[in-house]
């Protein structure tokens, strides 16, 4: 068993307040099968980060030769390398609504998550307005042949539509993770790679739109993502409620 020692100050505002029955000045033991129940969503859904690319790979292999194959290779290493260098919009966003979770402050919690958001959307706009000299320049650098630049460069035009929304994931990922909904992060990054391989299979082999249809797909995946996070929010809001009331409850029959 693993204790967690609460501040002084939380404990004070517990005694004056006791909605919340867990608030007290003993130490909370907390056992390892919560650690389990909070670790493992957590390592599953960033196990789920590169299915993405392997989903893609899998997907142009049996319909797309060779060369464009290697242009989505070399275009996914472009978006790996541009989008996760503003993985801190995951990684802070985790740790402010933590500490407003602690703290009960759901102000606090509702303006972290509208400035992140904000913040993912502001870059994304960006990414977009200098999409061009962006992918060429990038492109330049890794390289390749005349046929694998071209096909990179379409794969890239077609999923960088998707930048805003793949910010916007990195945003609600690291809320989820920070108000301790780990398995609603886990299902969120499943909806999208479940999202990601049916549209992969319409547009490439369905539609045949090639290389082209494979950004699209993980595209439109991200979108789709994006807009299951008010389902994620409310299911938040929910659980809190019931939390509330239940402590309520439990005051009142003390």
């Amino acid at each position: 068993m693993l204790v967690a020692e609460i501040p002084s100050e939380r404990a004070a505002d517990a005694m004056e307040n006791p909605a919340n029955p867990s608030d007290s000045g003993r130490p909370i033991a907390i056992g390892h099968r919560r650690l389990l129940d909070l670790a493992i969503p957590i390592v599953l859904a960033n196990l789920t980060q590169p299915i993405l690319s392997a989903v893609d790979t899998a997907g142009g292999r049996p319909f797309c030769p060779a060369r464009p194959r290697w242009a989505g290779c070399v275009g996914r290493l472009f978006f790996n390398f541009v989008l996760w260098g503003f993985g801190f919009l995951r990684m802070g966003t985790t740790g402010f609504v933590a500490q407003a979770e602690g703290a009960h402050d759901w102000t606090g919690l509702r303006a972290t998550l509208q400035r992140a958001l904000l913040l993912a959307a502001g870059i994304g706009a960006v990414l977009l307005l200098l999409r061009g000299p962006l992918i060429g320049f990038a492109l330049d650098l890794l390289g390749g042949s005349a046929s694998v630049h071209d096909n990179a460069v379409l794969y890239c035009q077609t999923r960088i539509w998707s930048a805003p929304a793949t910010l916007g994931n990195y945003v609600v990922l690291g809320y989820l993770l920070g108000r301790q909904r780990m398995r609603l992060g886990l299902l969120l990054q499943i909806v999208i790679n479940l999202v990601n391989m049916a549209l992969a299979l319409l547009f490439v082999f369905g539609l045949g739109w090639g290389v082209a249809g494979i950004g699209a797909a993980t595209a439109w995946a991200d979108w789709a993502g994006l807009a299951l996070a008010p389902c994620c929010s409310g299911v938040c809001a929910i659980t809190a409620c019931r939390r509330l009331i239940g402590a309520r409850c439990w005051s009142a029959r003390r």
